[in-house]
């Protein structure tokens, strides 16, 4: 409950930034989604032949659950640790927000994939695939993105300002937020792993 009320605490501190944040991440998926309707016939079939791929894997049984596992976990974990750190900079601002949206645009086209493959069906499909794997995920990357910033701007006021800053402190707290967000990323990269594909194969069966 302690660390729910610092969180409440620090989301309206940082309120605005955080609705800075909400309107890049629905911007990010809305122009990741609308992307795959512009991709000319050659890419959208490369798509197509990929998903239907991934379900005749999961429908085989033919997944190499290991090393999807492990792939997943090198891209996500080196993300959260490149944020992190881009957030002791001073000039890692805008590569922390094209990071973020970049995830969000990937998630956007994502969804638009499997909705222009699978037309109707695609909907619960991508209700499949997002929930709740993808939306705990996008909602823990912008909760880093958010306190990384806030990092960022107080060294940069400090600088400027030639204040003095309890750098122990706030890097205590700032490690124990990442670290929090590292454990829900390995969680979620588990269920997306072994959890997701036979939700994925249920659908199917359906």
């Amino acid at each position: 409950m302690k660390i729910m009320d610092k969180l409440k605490l620090r989301i309206n501190i940082d309120k605005k930034l955080l609705i800075f944040l909400t309107i890049l991440l629905l911007i990010g998926i809305t122009v990741g989604s609308i992307f795959v309707s512009i991709l000319d016939s050659t890419d959208k079939n490369l798509i197509s032949e990929h998903l239907y791929n991934f379900i005749d894997n999961i429908e085989s049984n033919n997944l190499d659950y290991f090393s999807v596992l492990k792939n997943n976990l090198i891209t996500n974990i080196s993300f959260v640790i490149v944020i992190w750190l881009l957030g002791i900079s001073v000039i890692g601002l805008p590569f922390i927000l094209i990071m973020f949206f970049s995830k969000c645009f990937i998630l956007g086209f994502s969804i638009g994939a499997i909705l222009y493959v699978f037309k109707f069906n695609g909907i619960l499909f991508s209700l499949f695939y997002i929930l709740p794997g993808q939306v705990v995920s996008i909602l823990i990357y912008l909760l880093l993105t958010m306190y990384a910033m806030s990092f960022s701007f107080k060294m940069i006021y400090t600088i400027l300002k030639r204040k003095t800053l309890d750098f122990k402190i706030i890097m205590n707290k700032y490690f124990k937020i990442f670290l929090f967000v590292l454990l829900i990323i390995i969680v979620m990269n588990l269920y997306d792993t072994y959890l997701m594909p036979k939700l994925i194969k249920q659908f199917f069966k359906i």
